[in-house]
């Protein structure tokens, strides 16, 4: 699917509620950029080995890593913390 979208003066991007739909239900997403283009994906999609790689480079530790994670994923299935 590709659709034009807006970028506000804020630099912030509202997604259409079928491209909000194709995502699936998630509360945080990754973007990634490559060649030119954003990558979004749902957050509790990616893996540990994913999440370190992306995130480690900020001084971020597995452990909190591992527990963001967590937290994602269990909000996704609709539980409460």
């Amino acid at each position: 699917m590709r659709v034009l979208l807006k970028i506000s003066p804020q630099s912030q991007i509202t997604l259409r509620k079928d491209l909000r739909a194709a995502l699936g239900p998630c509360s945080h997403v990754e973007v990634e950029a490559v060649k030119g283009r954003l990558i979004l994906r749902p957050a509790a999609g990616l893996t540990l080995d994913e999440a370190r790689d992306a995130y480690g480079k900020h001084g971020i530790t597995v452990e909190v890593l591992k527990e963001a994670l967590t937290i994602v994923k269990r909000r996704q299935g609709g539980a409460s913390e």
